[in-house]
């Protein structure tokens, strides 16, 4: 038997394995062939812009000329190590205050309204709804809950200007910044400085902020989610600490089913790999008392997630911002059916056909005669090849579909002097906007590389982090996806994924690239 969970337990973890380097790689490759990475002109409907400028240039320049004086160059390397590593402690801190700060003048010179599911919301918390508002929260509750939210705070603020809702998603995500660099700082504390490097480099390219949406409001509950996970997992914490980080956990758990469902993958996560460590742990230890903990435990995120639930559930139920029929709700089964139509992503003729139903039943019933034509259509390979082209479209966009999604936004580059700059990297027609997009791709084919080659990294919480990437991966393949954007709520995991394994990466490229470092011989010139 001993011998059996132990095989078991091996066997998980190399699926789970097996399963992460298929996706993050082909994800790797897809975003090395993004059209973002074109040099010139880019006028195409996936990247829109004028084509890159000098920006670009200068980027790729600084880039190459870095990373080359760095290996190289043996004093350029000792006086940037003293710089960023030795004073990394000060300048670290530093310079993630000054991207949260130029995140703020970003925000405070460019707060565009935007459209689709955002402006829907925004326009939620005006007067006067109309019957098209009234049908699309009928439909779609799941927003309900960002909804409120939002009108709290509109009402605390008294103000419903897209200035302070832009505001409020700085915020949240800053907070998700926080709360993983904390996470890291629980584990290894010498990871600490350089998880801060990095997310100050990723934040500093998502424009996201601007679109104040379940997107990025769930990002800071993806990140509690896992850090009460890591609380109560650490043994020299008190016991009433991890108790309480337990029933954290599940109010972290309820809050992200209300505002983003989908964001409970990292949950799944931690229940399947928590389940497959308990045949190695049930190995040479008191199994009786593994299993009473556990029990313990579930006990008290149940009873988190139950008192949480029926607190939000009731205070949906009972709102009174504007008037729905609950009845109308679409059904899951229509999300799977739009995932399998087109290229994956939003069917507008499926959702309108989601309104002259006449009934839930009636939803399911259309979604599953569709469902089962479309996949009878594709056939089995022809599916495969679909699944394949949908993933390049999920995972591939380091801009997370900016401007890509429908009725995006109107905005045009009208101002002037640093407000003209802002716009001309993000908006439409924007002068710099395939800089914008190139720079963005290159980030993020780095984080997907630091979290490829990470492979040496064996542990608990890294392979819930890369289950976590897998499911995340799958459900944009079974339900509605065909864009980017559905990784934002992902961007935690992405991010502490890439902290955690960092020293990994970085130890394989040192011993690939040895040979640079080396010091070249002077060789004296005869004449």
């Amino acid at each position: 038997m001993t011998k059996f969970k132990l095989a078991f337990f091996k066997f998980g973890n190399h699926l789970i394995d097996y399963l992460f380097y298929f996706f993050i790689f082909i994800s790797l490759y897809f975003a090395l062939m993004s059209p973002n990475l074109t040099l010139g002109d880019t006028l195409t409907p996936q990247t829109l812009g004028e084509g890159t400028t000098w920006v670009t240039i200068v980027f790729l320049l600084l880039m190459v000329g870095i990373a080359s004086a760095f290996f190289v160059f043996k004093k350029f390397r000792l006086s940037m190590l003293w710089l960023f590593k030795d004073k990394g402690s000060i300048v670290a801190p530093i310079i993630l205050s000054l991207v949260i700060l130029i995140q703020v003048i970003f925000v405070l010179h460019t707060h565009p309204s935007i459209g689709f599911d955002p402006g829907a919301i925004h326009e939620g918390l005006l007067p006067d709804h109309s019957n098209e508002l009234k049908a699309y929260f009928s439909m779609y509750t799941n927003n309900l809950a960002l909804l409120l939210l939002q009108h709290q705070i509109a009402v605390f603020s008294n103000s419903t200007s897209w200035l302070l809702f832009d505001i409020v998603n700085v915020i949240f995500l800053d907070v998700a910044v926080l709360l993983n660099i904390l996470i890291v700082a629980l584990i290894d504390r010498q990871k600490v400085i350089a998880t801060i490097y990095m997310h100050a480099i990723w934040i500093l390219v998502f424009p996201v902020i601007l679109v104040p949406y379940s997107d990025v409001v769930v990002m800071p509950l993806v990140s509690g989610l896992i850090l009460t996970y890591v609380i109560a997992q650490k043994s020299n914490f008190k016991l009433v600490w991890r108790l309480f980080a337990t029933l954290g956990k599940g109010f972290f758990l309820t809050a992200i089913y209300f505002i983003k469902p989908s964001a409970i993958v990292p949950m799944i996560a931690i229940v399947a790999v928590e389940f497959l460590y308990l045949f190695r742990n049930s190995v040479g230890i008191d199994v009786q008392w593994q299993k009473l903990k556990s029990i313990m435990i579930a006990l008290l995120l149940c009873v988190g997630v139950v008192t949480s639930y029926a607190y939000v559930n009731h205070q949906i139920e009972s709102q009174q911002v504007i008037e729905i029929a609950p009845h109308r709700t679409v059904p899951a089964i229509h999300f799977i059916n739009m995932g399998v139509s087109g290229n994956g992503g939003y069917n507008a003729k499926d959702a309108l056909a989601m309104g002259r139903q006449p009934s839930q039943k009636a939803m399911v019933d259309y979604s599953k005669k569709h469902l089962i034509a479309r996949l009878k259509k594709r056939g089995f390979f022809g599916y495969i090849k679909f699944l394949i082209s949908k993933q390049n479209r999920n995972s591939s966009d380091g801009t997370f579909a900016w401007l890509i999604e429908g009725n995006f936004m109107t905005a045009k580059p009208t101002g002037a002097g640093l407000t003209r700059l802002f716009e001309d990297f993000v908006y439409p027609e924007g002068k710099y906007l395939s800089d914008f997009r190139y720079i963005a791709q290159v980030v993020w084919i780095l984080l997907l590389s630091m979290i490829a080659l990470g492979w040496r990294s064996k542990n608990k919480l890294t392979q819930i982090l890369r289950l976590s990437i897998v499911g995340l991966f799958m459900y944009l393949l079974i339900f509605e996806g065909g864009r980017s954007r559905y990784l934002i709520q992902g961007l935690p995991v992405f991010w502490l994924m890439a902290a955690l394994v960092l020293p990994d990466t970085m130890a394989m490229l040192r011993s690939k690239l040895k040979w640079l470092q080396k010091d070249v011989p002077t060789q004296t010139m005869k004449n």
